[in-house]
């Protein structure tokens, strides 16, 4: 019985906190970048690494807007999310691509 509880406790507090950041309100002007949600502690040290170089590159280019999720494995990096237009898709190659650990960019799931 108790476990059902803290099982249907732990679903809320999850539920709520998506309903939270859905309803969160961003700068159209800025970029949000972050790790992919399917981006786990099974990843070598050194592909968390370059995510988060990459993270940090792209946070801090003022030409960008929109929101990113980065993920990597062996240099291959993918990078799924939204951008405000066409042209911020091949900017954000173009700062990934400078990285000498990375060997591929995937943008197939980033949209305008």
């Amino acid at each position: 019985m108790k476990l059902k509880q803290i099982t249907t406790a732990a679903a809320i507090v999850m539920l709520s906190s998506s309903l939270a950041l859905a309803g969160q309100t961003y700068d159209e002007k800025a970029i949000y970048v972050q790790p992919a949600n399917s981006y786990t502690s099974t990843y070598s040290r050194a592909d968390q690494q370059l995510v988060n170089e990459l993270i940090s590159k792209l946070e801090s280019d003022n030409k960008l807007s929109g929101q990113l999720e980065v993920a990597g494995r062996n240099g291959n990096i993918s990078i799924s999310g939204r951008v405000s237009d066409v042209t911020m898709i091949y900017r954000v190659v173009e700062i990934v691509k400078r990285n000498s650990g990375v060997k591929n960019v995937d943008v197939r799931q980033l949209d305008t």
